[in-house]
């Protein structure tokens, strides 16, 4: 993978770091139908917001070479887009991108230890 490719992986973990404290305070407060998530496209500077379920969001995570982007926020180079629906799409990472962020996966991470 090149310095390029990792970079962009490295800021989609980013955004998938923080939105598992989302999903924390999610599971605490009980899902009421949505929550606002951060789009973990590759795009460092993008705020855009994603709203899910606490379940849909489950879902995502059960794989974790995945992520939420908006609708167009995916980057072919480095990911295949696996779901689409009309306010987000699931992609997944692929090769050595897809090991990496599998590597990087704070559940994985939580399981290890």
């Amino acid at each position: 993978m090149d310095e390029r490719d990792r970079r962009m992986a490295q800021n989609e973990v980013l955004f998938r770091e923080v939105n598992e404290r989302v999903r924390d305070v999610a599971a605490q407060l009980g899902d009421d139908g949505g929550y606002e998530y951060f789009c973990e496209c590759a795009n460092k500077d993008c705020t855009f917001r994603v709203s899910l379920s606490l379940a849909d969001y489950e879902a995502i995570r059960q794989n974790p070479k995945q992520f939420v982007v908006l609708p167009n926020h995916y980057t072919p180079e480095i990911e295949d887009v696996v779901a689409e629906s009309e306010t987000f799409w699931i992609v997944r990472k692929s090769g050595e991108a897809g090991d990496y962020v599998a590597e990087l996966d704070p559940r994985s991470r939580e399981t290890n230890s």
